[in-house]
């Protein structure tokens, strides 16, 4: 019975986007003999799917919330809402001079 290392991989990053997710992709190398059996690989893609979707749910639902209570807190001016990897920041726009016509 001989040893049978795992198939080689790399990691190869993601191009740049709007996206919120901070991870890197991996792909498997060709090998002399590769297994027919894609299970294992799809189950980790499938996983990592989820875990990026679930983090884009809570980021979306964290920002819900910040909105609803600088309204309920009685913000009624203009506010920006930034996503971050540490949080979300919601921040006043404040209206310079010239944007007031003055």
């Amino acid at each position: 019975m001989q040893f049978k290392p795992p198939p080689k991989r790399i990691k190869v990053n993601p191009a740049p986007s709007s996206s919120i997710s901070h991870s890197t992709s991996v792909v498997n190398l060709p090998s002399e003999k590769r297994d027919m059996d894609m299970t294992p690989t799809m189950k980790k893609a499938m996983a990592h799917e989820t875990r990026t979707s679930i983090v884009s749910q809570r980021i979306q639902q964290a920002r819900n919330y910040a909105v609803t209570q600088a309204q309920q807190d009685g913000c009624t001016g203009n506010f920006r809402v930034f996503d971050s990897p540490f949080g979300n920041y919601l921040v006043p726009v404040i209206p310079t001079r010239a944007e007031l016509g003055e």
